[in-house]
């Protein structure tokens, strides 16, 4: 009797197989991908979908309030809180088209590559507002067509309060042709030195605002952030859906070879050296010549193969799978 055999497909050794090194790594896998389906995936995505879920209630609620004055959001001492980002203000005051920058490396809703046009605008009150025309084509800036001016005298614009940005790179603001360009939309991309320098008396309020469609001064206006759910939802019920089928099928295998355990595979049946009523085949060439198919009187329809000296077992589907092969 061969190690196999105590283990496999003996009634008295129906567990025996779990101590097996397949089974017990084909455990192992199964639990590991289990527990990282439901604590580590499943998880970020929720985790993500909630994060989208916040900000998109945030900027439906800004977007449904009524307009500020910029100085009730925005001040010189930090930047604009969260809950005031994507809130329409309003502000009295005159643009200074002198020091306009154009920021590169942005996108359109299409994600087609533009510049993004900032202004210094002098309020009434004395305070400066960084403000963002909105955006020009890449085609036009290198082909050097004219940005549409800026309106003379006092206007009263409109926009959507923003942080200030950082560009990661530190890069300063560069002259390019005729145009300034910078990196990231904050006060040093229109008070560096390319650009003519701080002036001692100004007081820039933190963040910027984005100019709203029919303000003064506007061009392409930046677009209002999508406020979709996502798929992370469904990705996060889908990796719990893939952690349960995993135990699932685990556990439809173990049942499989605890109630009905499957036979040797017939070209697995090794005679056991060990046994002396087998044959060594190597050993012994006429064993090979008894290698055949023999018919079984009784059945003839029905062949039964002869190994060694053994009777192939079939399997529990009742077909014999020494049909298969040809020898």
């Amino acid at each position: 009797m061969t190690e196999r055999d105590s283990v496999v497909g003996r009634p008295g050794n129906r567990w025996a197989f779990a101590l097996s090194p397949g089974w017990i790594a084909a455990a192992l896998a199964a639990l590991a991908f289990a527990a990282t389906c439901f604590f580590l995936l499943a998880p970020w995505q929720f985790s993500q979908h909630e994060t989208r879920s916040t900000q998109n209630a945030a900027i439906q609620a800004a977007l449904a309030a009524a307009p500020a004055t910029a100085t009730d959001l925005l001040s010189t001492t930090g930047q604009p809180p969260a809950e005031a980002l994507w809130r329409v203000v309003t502000a009295t005051g005159t643009f200074d088209p002198s020091r306009q920058v154009q920021v590169r490396l942005r996108q359109d809703a299409n994600g087609n590559p533009v510049s993004e046009v900032i202004t210094p605008f002098r309020l009434n009150s004395g305070q400066w507002l960084l403000v963002d025309r909105g955006y020009v084509s890449f085609v036009d800036v290198r082909n050097n067509v004219p940005i549409a001016a800026l309106p003379g005298g006092s206007v009263t614009i409109s926009g959507r309060v923003q942080q200030e940005q950082t560009d990661p790179r530190n890069r300063q603001p560069t002259i390019v042709d005729d145009r300034v360009e910078a990196y990231a939309i904050n006060k040093s991309a229109v008070t560096g030195a390319t650009v003519g320098g701080a002036r001692p008396s100004e007081q820039f309020l933190r963040g910027y605002v984005q100019l709203t469609a029919n303000s003064p001064g506007v061009l392409t206006p930046i677009d209002v952030p999508q406020t979709d759910a996502g798929p992370f939802l469904s990705y996060a019920l889908q990796w719990a859906v893939f952690g349960v089928l995993a135990l699932i099928g685990f556990g439809v295998f173990v049942h499989r070879e605890v109630v009905a355990p499957r036979a040797l595979d017939d070209r697995e049946n090794v005679p056991d050296a060990s046994d002396p009523g087998t044959t060594d085949p190597e050993s012994d060439p006429e064993s090979l010549q008894r290698q055949r198919f023999d018919r079984d009187p009784s059945d003839p329809q029905m062949p039964t193969a002869v190994v060694a000296g053994r009777q192939r077992r079939r399997t529990r589907d009742g077909f014999d799978r020494s049909q298969l092969y040809d020898e």
